[in-house]
């Protein structure tokens, strides 16, 4: 079972919209480099939905060349039809993946449990990796909670892993009823779950600061308790700073912040949006280095 921090990587683009390879390189060096358990690849950080399927394939292919084996990658291929998840799925088996991760497929939010099953069963004929649930009923229209969870593990055996973004299940019935899956926390709060069987975290508004990220789930997994509480203020601070950037200029703020760790992020989100305004990233980085985030 993979336990850990699974970081979700982003997808950075260059100023023709073309995925910047390069920088993705570095990125899952950074990562890597920083101890995270594994990574979290094309998810809606990585931008998978909001990309061609050649663009998904190119971008799975030179992060698994990137992480050589040293960390568990996976990598996500939901989309709203059976047959570019399977494809997808195909792609990355052949370069390697650790597993997959399906979100349900998106758009027809009244898909029936029948469908929204054959729509999984389909990747798992496909390919022998294991298969995380994406539950993410805010992007997709579609939740998979506990109960449906567990009666799509008795026809999908290779289910291995769910991670759990703005889910309607409680965290914890996750993991009574799958005792033998790795249940992942989208958000940033790990102190009153690991001790309780939670498998580690996916949280897109501190990839930034992954060092923080993996002293937390360290400090847990080891019983330091006192270490663990202060390293999840930091964790919290971190995601409390920059998630208020979110709500208020959509994705760009994590451009701006992995620019603040020396990254030369080009382009991101894919889309075209509007800039953060510089007073608003200077406030930006002088709360975090403020907060201790970033180095003084």
């Amino acid at each position: 079972m993979i336990r850990g921090v699974l970081l979700p990587v982003i997808t950075p683009f260059d100023e023709k919209v073309r995925v910047d390879e390069q920088m993705m390189r570095q990125l899952v060096d950074f990562h890597i480099k920083a101890g995270v358990q594994g990574l979290f690849v094309l998810g809606s950080t990585g931008q998978g939905p909001a990309m061609t399927i050649e663009e998904r394939k190119q971008t799975a292919a030179v992060a698994l060349d990137q992480a050589k084996s040293r960390v568990p990658v996976i990598i996500h291929v939901g989309t709203a039809d059976a047959g570019s998840a399977v494809e997808l799925a195909e792609h990355a088996a052949a370069h390697k993946a650790d597993a997959v991760a399906i979100v349900p497929p998106y758009y027809y939010s009244d898909h029936t449990e029948y469908e929204i099953i054959a729509h999984y069963k389909a990747v798992h004929k496909a390919v022998p990796l294991p298969i995380f649930i994406y539950e993410n009923p805010k992007y997709s229209g579609i939740s998979i909670p506990p109960g449906l969870a567990v009666r799509m593990k008795e026809q999908v055996p290779a289910l291995k892993g769910i991670k759990v973004a703005y889910g309607q299940g409680a965290l914890l019935e996750y993991v009574r009823l799958l005792p033998d899956i790795s249940v992942f926390t989208g958000n940033a709060d790990l102190f009153g779950l690991v001790p309780f069987g939670v498998a580690g975290m996916i949280n897109p508004p501190t990839s930034f600061v992954p060092e923080l990220c993996v002293d937390l789930f360290k400090a847990l997994d080891s019983q330091d308790y006192p270490r663990a509480v202060e390293a999840q203020k930091r964790v919290d601070t971190a995601a409390r700073i920059v998630a208020a950037r979110l709500r208020k200029y959509g994705r760009v703020p994590l451009q701006e912040v992995f620019r603040m760790r020396g990254f030369a992020v080009k382009r991101f989100p894919k889309w075209e949006t509007e800039q953060m305004p510089k007073d608003e990233i200077m406030k930006l980085e002088r709360d975090l280095r403020e907060a201790g985030i970033l180095g003084q």
